[in-house]
């Protein structure tokens, strides 16, 4: 058989992703190690396609004489021995700390490798269930925005994805529709049972056009806009010489300030860049007052 060499693949180490214990990188983990092995030439010993040959006392020896360069593992359990010990120090530089340490006795490489897998891929197999279960039991809480609970499902169905089992945009359409809350009957009957088939932009644009419908425009104004309501009707007008509520300006008992008569009073100012201001109270002649002594103390702004 022909010697086997050894290629130094150590500068293509930062390239595999440090495998620390997280699900989502084993497979980006798993992947790039076995090219790298197989850049050495030790992944038939790690993949056990290659068996350590039987242990008899020609195999004990090395089959490289001290001026040849290479390695024979077919044949000599030394230089297998030797191949594996490499490929099981490769494997551990691609573990975080803590995974080295719990592993530094986990050998020769081919069960190291073999026990990080079965290990991961139960993990897999548990994480790919709830992802599941995040996705087809997903229901909308009415309590909250509806593109929150759109947000929820296209998340769900991004998770699936990375355990390569991403459902089609019309699978994300009828998981969308059918966790609606009965609240939401009327809509979700119309897009159920349509004669077309709706999209799921479609159905999304739907949805967001019937909750806007349904919303009454007060509650857009949530408790701010009540305050402004609270006081405006609470604010009262007084009177334009001496400031106190309950009276005019023609039954204020006060002297008339100065630069400030009932007639001045009564006209509108109107000054080239300022405002018109329109005092309120004069009305009429002081006959016509007197016909109307009830005043109302609290006027309204709207």
């Amino acid at each position: 058989m022909p010697l086997r060499t050894l290629n130094n693949p150590s500068h293509l180490i930062p390239t595999i992703p440090t495998l620390d214990g997280n699900s989502v990188t084993f497979a980006a983990w798993r992947s790039r190690l076995l090219d790298l092995l197989s850049i050495m030439n030790v992944l038939d010993i790690v993949n056990k396609s290659l068996l350590r040959p039987s242990n008899t006392k020609e195999s004990k020896l090395s089959g490289c004489s001290p001026d040849q360069k290479g390695y024979n593992p077919e044949d000599f359990g030394l230089d297998w021995d030797a191949l594996s010990d490499l490929a099981w120090s490769m494997i551990k530089l691609t573990l975080s700390v803590d995974l080295a340490i719990r592993y530094s006795d986990v050998k020769p490489a081919s069960k190291l490798f073999s026990k990080i897998v079965d290990a991961y891929e139960k993990n897999t197999q548990a994480r790919q269930v709830q992802l599941e279960d995040n996705f087809w039991l997903a229901r909308h809480d009415p309590n909250m925005p509806i593109v929150k609970g759109i947000a929820r499902i296209r998340k769900a169905a991004s998770d699936l994805n990375t355990a390569k089992i991403a459902p089609a945009d019309q699978q994300v359409c009828d998981r969308l529709l059918r966790g609606l809350d009965d609240s939401w009957k009327t809509i979700r009957d119309h897009l159920v049972y349509s004669p077309k088939e709706v999209s799921l932009d479609d159905a999304i644009g739907a949805l967001e056009a019937h909750e806007l419908s349904t919303t009454a425009p007060m509650d857009y104004l949530g408790h701010e806009g009540k305050t402004l309501a609270s006081v405006a009707k609470t604010k009262r007008m007084g009177c334009y010489n001496c400031g106190e509520k309950g009276h005019h300006l023609s039954r204020c008992l006060k002297p008339v300030k100065k630069n400030k008569s009932s007639t001045e009073a009564n006209q509108v100012t109107a000054c080239a860049g300022a405002t018109t201001a329109v005092p309120l109270g004069c009305y009429g002649s002081e006959e016509e007052n007197d016909d109307n002594n009830s005043f109302d103390d609290e006027i309204d702004v709207v």
